[in-house]
């Protein structure tokens, strides 16, 4: 062989390392760039994980905190635990408990995340009297969204009958735990008022204004907490109470002009999910299954609600409207 050949042989060599160079550094960087991805969500999930254990452990510190100083402390509770009245200390011990369990039935209960099968049902539905409205499709859980269900970015799942993600608890109010929410916030409620009620009553008087203040300074400490939490506690059972009894929910309520279902009424007053105050109070506090808000919805339009047919038009000759599933972006 020459040396012209050589060199020629040489060189086509080389030409063909060179792409399978290119071929394990396009690799290598995106098993790098897929571990960062991994990683970066194994950390997220670790934060997600312990912040749920911090916010719900600083509550109960909280909670045992002020009212265990209340035992500790010159107040009726000391009283009736020296004088062993044990119907004041159990009505009082019983509470602050129940309050912490419906705490922890609301954090750990499944507030109704959207499974694949449900969005796979409303799919096809055909209802009378229907408008064409357009239902969600959710990108990141890869499903059509049931009527009055929203996906949260915080826990990454749609939730049926969505209400808000609640930063106090760390976890979604939907349809299955909002109950359980109203109950923690009324028994919360009661709690607060009959601390404030004790509190108050075991402040102790003294002429000198530095000596009060020093004699009196944990339960001003308590009184303090107890009336930021009271103002709190009380909105949100206000609040809560009123949409438990006209069926609606915070979503609804603030982001109306946002929903497809619910911006096609001209009339805010309109609540297609509205059936009865006694009805709404059994449905949130003892439906015993998940409800099927469609059909409350094609009722709602069937009985109240006028809407002109066209000729033209074959589905409304039918009588028959179908809700439209548009594939969106959420």
């Amino acid at each position: 062989m020459s040396d012209k050949e050589k060199i020629i042989d040489s060189s086509s060599s080389e030409d063909t390392s060179i792409p399978t160079k290119i071929n394990m550094d396009s690799e290598s960087s995106k098993d790098s760039s897929t571990f960062e991805i991994e990683s970066h969500g194994i950390d997220e999930k670790k934060f997600c994980q312990f912040k749920k254990i911090f916010v719900r452990t600083s509550h109960m510190f909280l909670v045992l905190f002020v009212t265990g100083n209340l035992f500790v402390q010159n107040t009726k509770l000391r009283d009736a635990l020296i004088l062993r009245d044990y119907t004041y200390l159990f009505c009082f011990v019983g509470l602050t408990y129940t309050s912490l369990l419906f705490f922890f039935l609301t954090c750990l209960k499944n507030p109704g995340y959207v499974e694949k099968n449900q969005a796979e049902g409303s799919k096809n539905l055909h209802k009378e009297g229907l408008p064409n409205i357009k239902l969600r499709f959710c990108t990141y859980c890869q499903l059509e969204q049931p009527i009055r269900s929203r996906h949260c970015e915080e826990c990454r799942r749609c939730v049926n009958k969505f209400d808000h993600h609640c930063p106090w608890l760390e976890t979604c109010i939907g349809e299955k735990n909002h109950k359980f929410f109203w109950l923690f916030v009324g028994t919360t409620n009661i709690l607060i008022c009959w601390c404030i009620e004790i509190t108050w009553s075991s402040f102790m008087s003294y002429s000198k204004w530095s000596t009060w203040l020093l004699k009196n300074l944990l339960f001003l400490f308590n009184a303090q907490i107890l009336v930021i939490s009271f103002s709190i506690t009380f909105a949100l059972f206000i609040i809560h109470t009123y949409f438990m009894v006209t069926n609606t929910t915070t979503w609804e309520r603030f982001s109306r002009k946002n929903i497809t279902y619910l911006k096609i009424f001209k009339n805010d007053s309109y609540n297609p999910f509205h059936q009865s105050y006694l009805k709404n109070i059994y449905l949130f506090l003892f439906s015993p299954r998940d409800n099927k808000w469609e059909n409350v919805y094609a009722k709602f339009f069937k009985t109240k609600v006028n809407i002109p047919s066209s000729g033209s038009s074959n589905v409304n000759s039918e009588n028959e409207v179908q809700i439209k599933i548009e594939r969106t972006k959420f």
